[in-house]
């Protein structure tokens, strides 16, 4: 029997949980994908324990039951204020006249070493790039090249130990061991760009509940990461109070209206007790935005973003507020980049279901690592190179 792939992404309104699989020809087949309201986990936190063994574990479960098959492989995802974004540069002597794996490997446990703090654990790591003899010259694979130093532009994103062994613990105690847990929208970047996206220069926003996460991709690698405390709901419980109504009627009424097709568009909608055109709800969904863009420092950030990275691949924006009305143009004219709405790139996931990316791209990362070597393999190879 084939092993499944349980993918769990936490969102802080929302769970998205999807199982697949791998064929024959190692394509990822999606054999059930499941939605619902999350109120238990909030800011990377369990803030609910026994509502999250309802609102999480319980489903998880109930899958597990179903399709017949355990969830050795559960793979959970999320966004948390707690993660960090560290860059560092390293440089070693090279042992002999050629650039060996063993520089390499030495060159990049420094690095990682120079980075490693007892609070926090590294969750994605990879190096930027390499330079040899204290050029300013990038080099991807220096493997084989003459040289007599070896640097190393190398980055890692970290979370909270504490938070995260919490997470673990409690997973652990209801029986259900995690295999790897992923900061988002990292994930999501595996199957939305091509690599020619990534190569070029590109942004991935993951407009999120609470938190905005904007990742830059440039040279096929990451190469800054950063999040801001603001996220649709902002938004929408200012729209709250403005209009006299509750949080959940708010999110509902942009449920309702999310597929607005153009006839619709000219007839005016309920919003509570009121009517309002679709064009002034645009117009007032922008004047929220432009003022928590102003507030969060986001303008700021984005002219450094110009300054310093040339991303003609545009923004790619996902994650709840991507869902409002008219949000990729909006963003367009506060980012000042061209702003797309998409799906995957392996057609797996139709356009409307992108609240899937992350967990999605999980599967696909744990598949790309599961043809690796693992960590621990790789790490006492470096060891090893260490004391020969």
């Amino acid at each position: 029997m084939k092993e499944k792939i349980f993918a769990v992404d936490l969102g802080s309104k929302l769970l998205k949980i999807i199982v697949a699989e791998e064929d024959e020809s190692g394509k990822i087949i999606i054999l059930t994908k499941i939605s619902k309201h999350l109120d238990s986990f909030n800011d990377g936190e369990i803030i609910d324990q026994e509502s999250f063994i309802e609102e999480v574990l319980k489903p998880i479960k109930e899958i597990t039951y179903q399709i017949n098959s355990p969830p050795n492989n559960l793979l959970l995802s999320f966004s948390a204020p707690y993660f960090t974004f560290q860059r560092t540069k390293n440089k070693i002597s090279v042992s002999e006249r050629y650039v060996t794996d063993e520089d390499i490997n030495k060159c990049l446990l420094i690095a990682k070493a120079s980075l490693a703090s007892g609070n926090y654990e590294v969750l994605f790591e990879e190096p930027i790039a390499y330079f040899l003899d204290g050029t300013n010259i990038k080099v991807r694979d220096p493997l084989g090249m003459e040289a007599r130093t070896l640097e190393v532009d190398f980055f890692v994103i970290q979370g909270l130990k504490s938070a995260l062994a919490k997470i673990k613990d409690f997973f652990e105690k209801n029986e259900l061991k995690i295999s790897l847990i992923l900061p988002n929208p990292l994930p999501a970047s595996l199957i939305i760009f091509s690599k020619k996206e990534k190569e070029q220069g590109v942004i991935l926003v993951d407009f999120g509940y609470r938190l905005f996460n904007l990742s830059v991709f440039q040279e096929g690698k990451l190469n800054f990461y950063h999040n801001s405390r603001f996220g649709v709901g902002d938004l929408f419980e200012d729209l709250a109070i403005d209009f006299g109504l509750s949080v959940e009627e708010v999110r509902n009424f942009f449920e309702e209206i999310k597929n607005l097709d153009d006839k619709k568009k000219k007839l005016a909608i309920k919003f509570g007790k009121q009517k309002i055109s679709y064009p002034h709800l645009v117009k007032l969904i922008e004047k929220k935005f432009n003022l928590y863009w102003k507030k969060n420092g986001l303008a700021d950030l984005f002219k450094k973003i110009r300054e310093n990275y040339r991303l003609p691949g545009g923004v790619y924006l996902i994650g709840g507020g991507s869902y409002l009305p008219e949000i990729d143009n909006i963003f367009k004219k506060h980012a000042g980049y061209l702003t797309k709405l998409e799906a995957d790139i392996y057609k797996n996931l139709e356009k409307e279901e992108r609240i899937y990316l992350n967990a999605l791209g999980s599967i696909y990362y744990y598949q790309k690592l599961g043809s690796q070597k693992s960590f621990w393999e790789n790490l006492l190879d470096l060891f090893r190179g260490f004391f020969r």
